[in-house]
């Protein structure tokens, strides 16, 4: 999706977003974003899903971000989408940062 399409339903701060209008039983100004339970919040724009990480990512960098691309998060807490906190990498080297697997 394109920057502009982000900045049209959302205003970002610290990392969060906020719906610009009022969407169903969201008011306008409140958060948006839904936790699936692994750590990561998605957005709904028109029936399709997008993640937080990524619409934060898009909306703040000068450049967008590639569909080939990871999202990563540098603190591994997925729930951190301040965009310090995000870069964008490879595959490849998005797993470099994953915990360690603990041998039984």
């Amino acid at each position: 999706m394109t920057k502009a399409l982000y900045k049209k339903h959302f205003t970002t701060k610290g990392g969060k977003l906020f719906w610009k209008s009022s969407r169903g039983r969201k008011a306008a100004g409140s958060e948006a974003g839904t936790n699936h339970g692994d750590g990561y919040k998605t957005v709904r724009i028109e029936g399709k899903a997008h993640y937080v990480h990524r619409v934060v990512k898009t909306m703040t960098s000068a450049k967008p971000v590639q569909k080939k691309l990871d999202v990563d998060h540098k603190d591994r807490n997925r729930s951190n989408n301040n965009p310090k906190n995000l870069r964008t990498t490879t595959r490849s080297v998005n797993n470099t940062n994953r915990k360690s697997w603990k041998k039984k």
